[in-house]
This record gives structure tokens, sequence and C-alpha cells, in this order.
């Protein structure tokens, strides 16, 4: 009789099991969402970190940010993130500085190599002409510099203010797109 009760309780908890696991279905709907959540971390992190970048032996350019991290994982397309912001000195043929840009975010993107820089940015070209705006663009490929923000260009003669703007990459070219504003520098 114990025996026959143990099979029993056995059997029971067994078909108790399968029916609890046949009553599951899993959506594949939201598995596909829940693994294409995947957290994103960076293959790469450095801190006080400064890149130099070279042509034909010369120094072009040095990137200083507090903090850099590179994404290559799970991303659809690869890019550089200094989330607490960064510094950028442009260098001519003379070794000399041509321009020089900071901002407190910035992003670029290794295949479309382009570099998107945000909040506070500032740009600053060798004639001491001063780009101020909230959101600008870099194209490496066009060489170009832009943005649809809001702007404002101090010269040593005048401030323009205007929203949209578009300039070579070391600003010393530049176009508002819509003038708002216009006056003498003080």
């Amino acid at each position: 009789m114990y025996f026959v009760k143990k099979i029993t309780k056995g059997f029971l908890f067994f078909f108790v099991a399968l029916l609890i696991l046949s009553s599951c279905q899993n959506n594949t709907k939201e598995i596909d969402e829940v693994t294409q959540k995947e957290a994103v971390f960076p293959t790469e992190h450095g801190k006080k970190v400064e890149i130099l970048y070279t042509d034909s032996g010369l120094v072009r350019m040095r990137l200083t940010a507090p903090i850099m991290n590179h994404f290559t994982y799970n991303v659809k397309e690869p890019y550089t993130e200094m989330p607490k912001g960064l510094y950028l000195e442009f260098f001519g043929d003379s070794s000399k500085v041509k321009t020089t840009l900071k901002a407190n975010y910035g992003i670029r993107y290794e295949e479309t190599k382009k570099t998107e820089v945000k909040y506070k940015v500032q740009v600053v070209n060798a004639s001491g002409e001063i780009l101020n705006t909230e959101q600008l663009f870099w194209d490496e490929t066009t060489r170009k510099i832009y943005t649809k923000e809001f702007v404002k260009i101090t010269t040593k003669r005048e401030v323009l203010t205007g929203k949209g703007m578009e300039a070579n990459e070391d600003f010393t070219d530049w176009e508002i797109h819509d003038i708002i504003g216009h006056h003498n520098a003080e």
C-alpha cells in the first residue's frame, strides 16, 4: 500500500507539473523584444584620454576627453562617446593651432564618419571668430561642420545670431542660413 501511495503521489506531481508547463506559452514577439533590448556596454573605456591624429607625420588634431567609451558590440554602427565633454585642437601645416572646439558631450560614428557635439558648443578659429551653439555636426567626408539650431557668431567687429549654419571644418569660411540678429561687437 505504501508503494502504491508513493507512485500515486509521484504520478500526481508529474501530471501537475506537466499541466503547468503545457499551459505556459512563449510569445515569439515578446521574446524578440526582450532579446533585442540587450544592454549595451562599452568594449573600451578610458579616463583622461588624449588622442593625437596624424597625417604624413604631422599632428592634425588633438582630442582630450575626461571619459571616452568605445562601443562595438550589440550596436548598429560602432561609435565612440564622450559623455563628459571633449576638447579638440585642429593644427595647420605649421603645427600651430588653427581651430578649437569644446562641448559638454560628443559622439562619433565610425562607419559614416560623422560626429555630433552638444551642449555649450564653442568653436574658435585662428582669426578669433567664435561660434556658440547647442548642437553641431562634423562630417569628415565633406569636411564640413553644420547645424540647424540657433547660432551666435562673434567676430572682432560684429555679433551675428541666426538659425542654422554651415562652415568648412576649420571654421574659416562660414554662412548663417537664417540671420535673426546683427549688431556691432563692443
